[in-house]
């Protein structure tokens, strides 16, 4: 007789698991937090993902994915440049930073990126990409006279990405949604002055 297979969606254990990670940080969750989330036994799981490390990573990557399939051509065909940065300042605030109290890469660049090199190698590549969006996105906002050309792109795109773990700070503190809206919005008409 042969074993019985069990399948399942990789993708839905993943998502599954990514929550508890995000919630708990990698250190704080267990083997069985993983197994009540996925409803997987332990054997599954490390029969498909490996340990718990190599599903962390899986789930690393799942959340890290959209700022890699972001389509800025096709998204700057249908916005003004100025309104796009904005509208993904927000964005991405809104998606790492208010859905779970707190970014899950910057929970994870406190909890293993100075002792993890695979999660610091991640989460390094996806700051660097989401830089480069965002400095394309500024140069596009200067080809359009919205940011003054005389600004460094360079620069102000750093200003940008190093914003969005305080703005998780000040969601935690003090839960509100508005006051991330205001201060992006503060931040843009700072620079396109």
């Amino acid at each position: 007789m042969m074993p019985r297979v069990i399948e399942f969606n990789e993708q839905k254990i993943i998502s599954k698991a990514l929550q508890v990670f995000w919630k708990k940080g990698y250190h704080a969750t267990s083997m069985k937090d993983l197994v009540e989330a996925t409803g997987l036994n332990p054997g599954s799981i490390y029969n498909t993902f490996g340990n718990k490390h190599d599903l962390f990573l899986a789930c690393l990557k799942d959340y890290l994915n959209p700022i890699y399939t972001y389509d800025l051509k096709q998204k700057e065909a249908q916005k003004n440049p100025l309104e796009l940065l904005r509208e993904f300042y927000m964005e991405v605030a809104t998606n790492s930073v208010l859905s779970q109290d707190s970014c899950l890469s910057v929970k994870s660049s406190f909890e293993l990126a100075t002792t993890d090199d695979e999660t610091h190698q991640l989460l390094k590549n996806s700051m660097d990409k989401l830089f480069e969006i965002f400095e394309q996105m500024v140069i596009n906002a200067q080809k359009a006279g919205s940011i003054s050309d005389k600004q460094d792109t360079f620069l102000l795109a750093q200003l940008i990405v190093a914003t969005l773990p305080g703005l998780g700070q000040n969601f935690i503190l003090y839960k509100d949604k508005n006051r991330i809206a205001k201060i992006i919005d503060d931040l843009l008409d700072l620079i396109t002055k």
